[in-house]
């Protein structure tokens, strides 16, 4: 079976988890409006039209502040760059091509990645204007360069082809982690999507999840997971009155996890409070942001 391994990055919000979760069939990446919505790289393969496909969703790389977090957060698509044959990096044709954006390509081509230009969200866009802004991209890159719209499908059977073109034969028999594992940062994640569907304000940036434990057993798989926060108030309403917030952020991602697993999950969930989390060096390790 041939092989592609392909990262997908760019700025917050251009829709790179919904590329994603497209390729995957599966919600497998926290799509929301909300910017800064994925933190690690997440990992999935699938197989489609017998070519193995491996695909990292990478953070976007806008920064609100200068936590450690979101240092670590813009520079996370370098570390998946020598694994993978290609790099997507994704822009929203609303939007100019950010310096980050310029830099992205730039160390993709210093590393010799084969790299393609998706411009998202062309269903926004008049005709004349889509035209001018990829002549535009053209006067300066080579790539091939794809105009979609994950929204309404357009464009997308095009770039799946074109990808699947470019797979090859393996030359080796390794392999990464293989989907019947379960990735406690995966899992930790999936249960951040629900968490950032369903608070507002600083809430959904100020928390962060970590899974404790993961008990697998023949036809049921218990998770036990800690949401942390930085305040008491946060907390509060993490909870909510008489554990009717967190029942439903444990319920909308237990029915997720038994989606992708297709396996009964137990979950539960905790919530602490952990000031300047995201400043902890240590605590940041334990989470998975720093390898």
């Amino acid at each position: 079976m041939k092989k592609i391994k392909i990262v997908i990055t760019g700025q917050s919000n251009v829709g790179k988890s919904s590329m994603m979760n497209y390729l995957c069939n599966s919600y497998v990446s926290s799509v929301s409006k909300k910017p800064q919505t994925t933190r690690v790289n997440i990992y999935k393969s699938i197989v489609c039209d017998n070519v193995d496909l491996s695909i990292y969703d990478t953070p976007g790389v806008s920064v609100f502040d200068r936590s450690l977090l979101s240092v670590l957060m813009q520079k996370s698509f370098l570390h998946p760059l020598d694994k993978v044959d290609v790099l997507m990096i994704m822009l929203d044709g609303n939007n100019k091509m950010s310096e980050m954006d310029k830099s992205i390509i730039e160390s993709a081509e210093m590393m010799k990645k084969k790299i393609i230009i998706v411009l998202n969200k062309n269903d926004l866009l008049v005709e004349n204007d889509l035209i001018k802004i990829i002549n535009e991209l053209k006067k300066f890159y080579s790539h091939p360069i794809f105009s979609i719209s994950i929204k309404t499908e357009n464009g997308i059977a095009k770039l799946i082809d074109y990808i699947k073109a470019l797979a090859k034969d393996p030359n080796d028999k390794t392999d990464i982690k293989k989907d019947s594992d379960i990735d406690k940062i995966f899992v930790q994640e999936i249960i951040r999507g629900s968490i950032n569907d369903s608070t507002y304000d600083e809430v959904p940036y100020d928390c962060a999840v970590l899974t404790d434990r993961v008990v697998i057993k023949k036809n049921l798989i218990k998770i036990y997971s800690t949401i942390y926060v930085e305040k008491t108030n946060q907390k509060k309403i993490m909870i909510g009155e008489s554990g009717t917030h967190i029942k439903h952020i444990g319920t909308n991602a237990r029915c997720r996890l038994e989606d992708i697993f297709s396996k009964k999950i137990y979950l539960d969930l905790t919530v602490k409070i952990k000031k300047n989390w995201k400043n902890n060096y240590k605590f940041l390790k334990t989470l998975g942001y720093i390898s």
